[in-house]
């Protein structure tokens, strides 16, 4: 059942009333099923460098639109990669992003 809530996180740039370039995050709730990593991947994910913490899963992979962060409960999560089921439910592979980092997109 999709009983957690989670926060997809866009962030865009904008200019505010003195002309400085400025971080906006908007946030879009969605209804999400929290899985952990099962312990293939999170390995191989460690031999390259990665550390994939938690898999967020959607019902319907309309409801993601390419964000990069997400927020759930009092954590931010960087995501790592998305995988489409044949279910139309939406699989995203997160690590968590540290609140000394900026979420700015690269």
């Amino acid at each position: 059942m999709y009983n957690d809530v989670i926060s997809l996180l866009t962030i865009t740039l904008a200019t505010n009333d003195i002309g400085d370039m400025v971080e906006t995050i908007v946030k879009s709730e969605r209804f999400a099923k929290v899985k952990s990593v099962g312990m293939k991947e999170n390995y191989e994910a460690l031999a390259v460098g990665l550390k994939p913490e938690l898999v967020f899963v959607l019902a319907d992979y309309y409801d993601y639109d390419d964000q990069e962060f997400i927020e759930y409960e009092t954590e931010r999560y960087k995501v790592l990669r998305t995988y489409k089921k044949e279910s139309n439910e939406l699989e995203i592979v997160v690590t968590r992003w540290f609140k000394s980092e900026s979420l700015k997109v690269s």
